[in-house]
């Protein structure tokens, strides 16, 4: 029980699983063994696993701070990569995401960029567990990256054609006053897209938590209208002539990937501010005759070229570095695990051994795990990982159980 362990919970998959197998494929190569696993699969399973580091993936409600304690409790080391912690209004983060007694129970906090952690310092005035990192998601985005998603964008141009994204972020609709117009807004010009680009796709792809069933009914009878909740964003973006959001991490996202990205804002609210960077980063159309325009434009020369904005792709760089760490051509990955190696799991294990083993001795066969969809694409995930890098990494994937995953080198001390 040598090697280094990290627990890496799973909670949004679309969002979250390419970077957390970014992050596996490279902790694995030097030894580290990963235990990836659905959120609450793994507070469950916590007393049967070797001490080792526990990454939380943010959100302080009480249920995730009794997780996080609870692996404390067992001797694991507590560290958080928050999901949500890039764009971040100072006193609603401190309280709502990161409260002080949060705070204090994490060995660890890695930071997206500079905000997030000026937040952190002001709240309670200590930085020495407050380090900067970025995110992994965003390496993603990274020209070394990208081809990552070739196969899959290649289908996706296959299947639909030329197609405009429609990014939206209204799960909250129904709270705010605000973001139940703008999705009225989006409604209406999702509307006037269809008529005017009958021979375009036009792709809406829901935030996670959005209730997709609302779009599919508005849209039922417009023929050339797709409403999907599937697969990482990334590929999406890259398939897509042009993405369309309003103050939406993926418009980020998409600017990275040297994308035509417009922001649509019709109305604006002083109230919702901490959408501004993502509408900086695009291309700004508030009304219905600016964003023809614009997607006219765009259409006509083929991709983001010197038309509209090379000269100030730098300015939006430096908007953006003021929020993300690795804005540099670092990875946040190799930081991550620069700070996971540092840190100190040895001592006396004081895990349920007996537990251990019966949950390992559960490893299904070859077969079986030929037929698992979530085996095949971690296989799949980290082979393209293989042919970026050059190199055949001798890595096994053993699922434990329902949506609970065993990776590590094949050549480990036998356990």
């Amino acid at each position: 029980m040598s090697k280094k362990w990290l627990y890496l919970p799973l909670e949004v998959t679309t969002r979250e699983l390419d970077a957390k197998l970014l992050l596996t494929y490279y902790c694995v190569k030097q030894n580290i063994n990963i235990i990836l696993a659905e959120q609450k699969k793994l507070a469950g399973i916590k007393d049967c696993l070797p001490k080792g580091i526990y990454l939380s993936k943010g959100y302080a409600g009480p249920v995730n701070r009794n997780r996080i304690r609870n692996a404390k409790k067992l001797g694991h080391i507590a560290v958080e990569l928050d999901e949500e912690g890039l764009i971040c209004n100072p006193k609603s983060y401190l309280k709502n995401r990161v409260p002080e007694q949060h705070f204090n129970v994490l060995d660890q906090i890695y930071c997206w960029g500079n905000l997030q952690k000026s937040t952190l310092v002001k709240g309670y005035g200590s930085s020495d567990k407050l380090f900067l990192t970025g995110h992994p998601r965003f390496d993603l985005l990274q020209k070394k990256f990208r081809g990552l998603y070739n196969d899959e964008v290649k289908k996706l141009k296959n299947d639909f054609g030329n197609f405009i994204l429609i990014n939206t972020r209204f799960a909250k609709r129904t709270k705010s006053k605000f973001i139940q117009t703008l999705y009225e807004h989006f409604i209406r010009m999702i509307k006037v897209l269809c008529q005017t680009y009958p021979n375009h796709k036009i792709v809406i792809r829901p935030h996670p938590m959005e209730n997709v069933d609302s779009y599919k009914n508005e849209f039922k009878n417009d023929k050339n209208v797709i409403v999907v909740h599937e697969g990482n964003i990334v590929k999406w973006n890259l398939a897509a002539n042009i993405v369309i959001h309003n103050g939406c991490t993926t418009g980020i996202e998409a600017f990275l990937l040297e994308r035509p990205v417009i922001s649509y804002m019709p109305i604006t609210s002083e109230e919702h501010t901490d959408e501004n960077v993502a509408n900086e980063l695009s291309h700004k159309a508030t009304n219905l005759d600016d964003l023809l325009s614009l997607i006219n434009s765009f259409l006509s020369d083929g991709k983001n070229n010197s038309t509209f904005e090379q000269q100030d792709i730098g300015k939006k760089r430096e908007i953006l570095s003021n929020y993300y760490a690795s804005m540099d051509g670092t990875f946040a990955y190799e930081k991550i695990l620069r700070l996971i190696n540092n840190l100190n799991t040895s001592g006396e294990h004081t895990f349920n051994k007996s537990k251990f083993q019966a949950l390992t001795s559960k490893q299904q066969n070859d077969n079986e795990l030929k037929k698992d969809p979530m085996f095949l694409y971690i296989m799949s995930f980290f082979n393209k990982l293989d042919e970026i890098e050059k190199c055949k990494s001798e890595i096994t994937v053993n699922k434990l159980g329902s949506n609970c995953y065993l990776i590590e080198l094949n050549n480990l001390e036998k356990r």
